[in-house]
């Protein structure tokens, strides 16, 4: 799904509308690798459905923007309703459709991100009244509503990504697919095709792919040394800074830092070797996998600032990576800019 950010009115709001898109989004996209039958099953730690999950989190979000606006003008809307049920109850007793409460869930997201990127920076420092006290109530929630999301996106996490859900076979099943669908995007493109013409902004086919690359080569050294990441920065005991560590090409600097870095380093190489280097990657990958024991496979480590999980998680993120950019390639060939070869009708 898409979360569309306009212009902040103020810095503060910019930052907010970031932390509850990230947060959201970290919640929302394992959702996809639910089966219809799970969508109401009490799978959850704390047993919940999914369903009821994500009807919370589209509640509170609406309940506390509710509560946010009328701080800021009193007199704009009409009071909250007050919930007599708790979270507990009101999750039992959810029975709308899985697409019904996505759609409420996402738009209740993306209007609070709308809402904050709204606020000057006054406005989200300033005291209201709120419940009999004068408190800076808009910052405390804004503040509020990414770690709550986050704490039921560990829980979705550590269902869709649990060894006991997925199985070995299951999983490396489920990341070959990805990786054939990527090289389906490509068959029957000319070279030509593939290194002149713009696909994802100004990446080509090759660039798409050299990037893709990279990304691969970072999870197959990350499988070699798991579960002991040592990320750049981090000191084990008594050891010296990492920084020097193979993994800091990827794991030193912003996203687009890392990913401009990256991709300059791979700025030589030509279709075939991509292409070599992608199928030998993800061999290695699955087969180095496929070595690690059942605890080692569980465990769950930081394998980059912030992202943290099991293999499955690696892998599973990892296949979600590859599909957005053959999703790109896909839909340039759909609208006619990338135009593959026929049987019958190459060139001699």
């Amino acid at each position: 799904m898409t979360l569309i950010q306009p212009i902040p009115a103020g810095e503060l709001g910019a930052e907010y509308a970031e932390k509850l898109r990230r947060s959201y989004l970290n919640y929302r996209w394992p959702l996809f690798l639910l089966e219809p039958d799970e969508y109401t099953r009490p799978c959850l730690e704390n047993g919940w459905t999914p369903l009821a999950s994500a009807a919370h989190i589209a509640y509170w979000d609406s309940f506390q923007l509710r509560r946010m606006r009328m701080a800021i003008d009193p007199d704009g809307i009409e009071p909250m309703p007050v919930s007599v049920e708790t979270n507990d109850e009101r999750a039992a007793s959810e029975s709308r459709s899985w697409d019904e409460v996505l759609t409420e869930a996402d738009n209740a997201r993306q209007a609070l991100i709308t809402f904050a990127l709204t606020l000057t920076d006054e406005q989200i420092e300033a005291e209201y009244e709120d419940r009999g006290e004068r408190r800076p109530i808009v910052k405390r929630i804004l503040e509020h509503m990414p770690k709550h999301v986050a704490e039921h996106a560990e829980e979705v996490h550590r269902y869709c990504f649990s060894t006991e859900r997925w199985g070995r076979d299951r999983l490396f099943t489920f990341y070959r697919r990805h990786f054939n669908s990527l090289l389906d995007a490509i068959t029957g493109l000319t070279e030509e095709d593939c290194t002149s013409v713009n696909v994802g902004g100004n990446w080509t086919v090759r660039d798409i792919l050299a990037h893709i690359l990279a990304w691969d080569e970072y999870v197959l050294e990350l499988v070699k040394r798991w579960p002991d990441i040592p990320l750049p920065g981090q000191h084990a005991d008594g050891a010296e800074d990492r920084s020097a560590d193979d993994l800091s090409d990827w794991a030193s600097g912003d996203a687009d830092t890392v990913n401009a870095r990256l991709q300059e380093a791979r700025a030589g190489l030509t279709m075939i070797e991509v292409l070599d280097g992608l199928a030998t990657c993800h061999r290695r990958i699955v087969s180095r996998c496929r070595r690690l024991s059942d605890k080692a496979l569980q465990t769950e480590v930081e394998y980059d600032e912030g992202e943290r999980g099991n293999v499955v998680n690696l892998l599973v993120s990892t296949s979600a990576h590859t599909a957005d950019h053959a999703a790109e390639i896909y839909a340039a060939r759909a609208n006619g800019r990338l135009v593959p070869l026929r049987f019958g009708n190459q060139p001699e």
